[in-house]
């Protein structure tokens, strides 16, 4: 075998090895009174709130939260400045009657957004299935201080329950850190029940 066609196959073993060796570890939250997992990467944070609400926090948000709560002295300009967190959460909602479409348009288009959000505004919106099931889903953007952010709402119907998703991150990180992260984590969304049951079949 020629030099050159061995050195091409030693630098693919090479590039596919350390592509396994960078696989990210997940953790698994696992909701058993609203039938719903989903998979996050182990080093992000999770806080549990009340009737089933979770919150996950990138190592990176946790840094800089930190960073500010270390400050011990702040002027009165930085006070006043709102801090956008990013952070992504879950909030599973009883539904049973009615379709994923009349959920959104009592749970999400009845609020005045703008109220909550200084210019806020609906970029894109779209439909999908994850994992079998009807989802809706809504970029928007908005400012909050000086800062332009983005939210993805995603909201998916899974038997008697809507699994909704809210993420908060400023425009100039979404695309580059969490925009990949987000929808990893919402698209890993899964029934326990049907997940149990597929596995007991196996």
């Amino acid at each position: 075998m020629k030099p050159f066609i061995i050195a091409f196959f030693l630098t693919l073993i090479f590039c596919c090895s350390n592509l396994f060796a960078q696989q990210e570890v997940k953790e698994t939250y696992v909701d058993k009174v609203n039938d719903f997992m989903i998979l996050y990467p182990d080093d992000w944070s999770l806080e549990q709130g009340q009737e089933g609400e979770i919150t996950l926090y990138s190592p990176f948000a946790e840094e800089i939260n930190n960073d500010l709560n270390n400050e011990e002295e702040l002027d009165s300009e930085l006070e006043n400045t709102p801090i956008l967190e990013e952070k992504i959460q879950i909030t599973p909602s009883r539904w049973d009657d009615g379709s994923l479409e009349e959920f959104v348009e009592a749970n999400f288009f009845s609020v005045d957004w703008s109220e909550l959000f200084s210019g806020f505004t609906i970029v894109k919106e779209g439909k999908e299935k994850i994992n079998g099931n009807e989802a809706i889903w809504f970029v928007s953007k908005y400012n909050v201080g000086e800062s332009s952010a983005i939210s993805l709402f995603y909201f998916i119907k899974m038997f008697n329950k809507v699994i909704s998703f809210t993420s908060f991150c400023k425009e100039e990180d979404f695309e580059l850190d969490y925009k990949i992260k987000y929808l990893e984590i919402i698209r890993s969304t899964m029934s326990y029940l049907e997940t149990e049951r597929a596995n007991k079949n196996k």
